[in-house]
């Protein structure tokens, strides 16, 4: 199986050293030079990070930050050049790497490849049909379009670029058993210039339900993206992940920098190279290359119930949900209330969600909502009717109004510590106690220095256990004893994912 390689390595050593991270295809891979694994052959200087002996399929290099081209001002190219060695080798081939002490696209320097530094390196031409290489570019332009960046085909010379090569095979720069390598700045976690990165494409073809081209681009998203201080993750749907295949071995698609955070690792869980333990690739690629293209929102079509039907409880809303990037979420609004939600699957264009049986009756404008992991959402709806449309309010729940046989809540307006009676008047969607007698507009938090609470509120639970924002308990002058930070009379809340009203309080204002 196709192996990536795995950087495992203590954040204390991590710190000062600089990772070649690439793709293996081999049981055994030799790092730097050709032999044996520089673990084995300098242990004071490189550490295996599976742990004596490795097998072989795991391992990185260690760089001095110096190996990296710095970048001017400050500014890092937005341009990714697709080299696919025309002509290599042969007059004018243009794929001529020179192994050397540093990273530099615009003189052909590389420090990574198993010969002496000073000796040089051909990749052989890209060996598969125009139309792989079409559909190869094709994909890396849609994995990238949600930034600004320009991928091109044509050597950008001087200019500050990135070059993605794909072409050739493992042994054109003797480093045998892998399917692409790159370098990143483990030190600094900073965007690099002028950073060559390695996709062997002649050593690919179809895999894992994706096409050679589809294969190809999902090493070259990974391999160009540690230029920009991205590491490993743990989900198979991301292009820098490690994993072939869903949980219950289906296919994962094209791979796309995803806006969720995920941990890092190659087979578990690890913590980054650049610290913490999860990454967002999306949000990290965006910090450096800014806003591109929007996606296009997801195609919606509800299927059941249908429209202009009536629908007793228990009753489920089907709708088909697909987009090119995947599905992130699914949701199900009534009457312009969203009153359920589901996560996007993997593989996945079919859902089939269950509606509260606590909706009233009445008329029913089912919005079936589709969005992918960008925010970028579509609706399709259907309309039914349950029980008997509503005549007035009584028939409807807590704090709706009733029109033209529909119950519905007006859209809500309650800042936190605002009075409220449910939690549908609130933004945050949570009425709650926050303190001890009355309700107000509120949020959940864990307690600690950073509850992530707005300025003049605090959390009310002690450190690590969940609570509701609330404003600091008012000072006495007196003296007391046996209190948390919170006051003496603090009180717990256990505030599930469900909890909507109910909890009786003292009564505090917003604070304006």
């Amino acid at each position: 199986m196709t192996r990536l390689v795995v950087v495992l390595k203590s954040l204390a050593l991590a710190s000062l050293a600089t990772m070649m991270f690439g793709l293996f295809v081999s049981s055994t891979a030799s790092a730097e030079g050709v032999g044996a694994e520089p673990w084995v052959t300098n242990p004071e200087l490189y550490d295996d990070p599976a742990g004596l002996p490795s097998g072989g399929d795991k391992g990185y290099i260690r760089a001095p930050e110096s190996a990296f081209v710095s970048a001017h001002g400050g500014i890092v190219s937005d341009i990714i050049y697709l080299n696919r060695c025309t002509g290599c080798p042969g007059t004018g081939c243009n794929c001529v790497f020179t192994k050397s002490s540093i990273n530099d696209a615009t003189s052909n320097q590389t420090y990574i490849g198993g010969v002496q530094q000073g000796q040089t390196m051909t990749i052989t031409e890209f060996s598969h049909p125009q139309a792989v290489w079409d559909e190869f570019v094709t994909c890396m332009r849609a994995v990238y379009s949600p930034y600004d960046v320009s991928i091109v085909e044509t050597d950008p010379g001087q200019t500050p670029h990135h070059e993605a090569v794909v072409a050739g095979r493992d042994v054109d720069i003797m480093r045998p058993g892998v399917l692409g390598v790159a370098p990143l700045d483990s030190s600094t976690c900073e965007p690099k210039n002028n950073v060559i990165s390695f996709t062997f494409a002649n050593a690919h073809g179809p895999t894992a339900g994706l096409t050679t081209a589809q294969h190809m681009c999902w090493t070259a998203a990974q391999e160009s993206a540690h230029a920009f201080g991205l590491d490993h993750a743990l989900d198979c749907s991301d292009p820098l992940t490690y994993l072939f295949t869903t949980s219950g071995g289906g296919s994962c698609g094209v791979r796309y920098y995803r806006n969720k955070l995920i941990d890092c690792g190659e087979d578990v869980a690890r913590d980054c190279v650049c610290g913490g333990r999860k990454q967002n690739s999306h949000t990290k690629l965006l910090a450096v290359h800014g806003q591109g293209t929007v996606p296009a929102p997801p195609t919606v079509d509800v299927t059941m119930p249908t429209n202009n039907s009536t629908v007793v409880e228990p009753f489920s809303v089907v709708a088909n949900v697909s987009d090119p990037r995947g599905v992130g979420r699914v949701e199900v609004l009534i009457n312009g209330w969203e009153w359920a939600q589901v996560e996007g699957v993997v593989g996945r264009t079919a859902y089939l969600i269950s509606v509260p049986n606590d909706v009233p009756d009445g008329i029913l404008d089912i919005d079936v909502r589709g969005c992918n992991d960008l925010d970028s959402c579509a609706t399709d709806r259907t309309t039914v009717t349950k029980g008997a449309p509503c005549a007035t309010a009584d028939t409807c729940a807590v704090g709706q109004r009733c029109e033209a046989g529909r119950c519905f809540w007006d859209p809500p307006t309650g800042q936190i510590g605002d009075d409220c009676t449910y939690s549908q008047a609130c933004l945050s969607n949570l009425c709650s106690d926050i303190g001890g007698g009355d309700l107000a507009c509120t949020e959940s938090c864990f307690g600690g220095p950073n509850d992530l609470c707005p300025d003049g509120f605090e959390c009310s639970a002690p450190t690590g256990q969940q609570g509701v924002c609330r404003p600091p308990p008012e000072e006495t002058g007196c003296c007391s004893t046996g209190s948390d930070r919170n006051g003496s009379t603090a009180l717990l809340v256990n505030v599930g994912l469900g909890l909507m009203v109910g909890l009786i309080a003292i009564r505090r204002r917003r604070r304006r």
